[in-house]
């Protein structure tokens, strides 16, 4: 059931997506100092999200998940280190 919904979550996202992508077609420029490219409005809002999220998960996973399973390591050591001894 979990798998169904996430695939139609997926769709209804990437129809979205596209929706979004079509109704701002105008064009766009985005000045990045030696390369300007003009794409189209959505395009460019599009790939900011995008951009954005990944940004965001890498910090998250760096500053939070990463040194939450260093410390479950560690624990895990620990106590199977308490059970061997006697």
């Amino acid at each position: 059931m979990t798998r169904w919904l996430t695939i139609v979550c997926l769709v209804l996202v990437a129809a979205a997506a596209f929706a979004f992508s079509l109704l701002n077609q105008s064009a766009a420029r985005l000045d990045l100092g030696a390369w300007t490219p003009e794409l189209p409005l959505g395009v460019l809002v599009l790939v900011a999200v995008l951009l954005g999220a990944l940004l965001g998960g890498t910090v998250l996973y760096l500053g939070v998940i990463l040194p939450l399973r260093m410390r479950l390591r560690r624990a895990q050591r620990e106590l199977a280190a308490a059970r061997a001894t006697p």
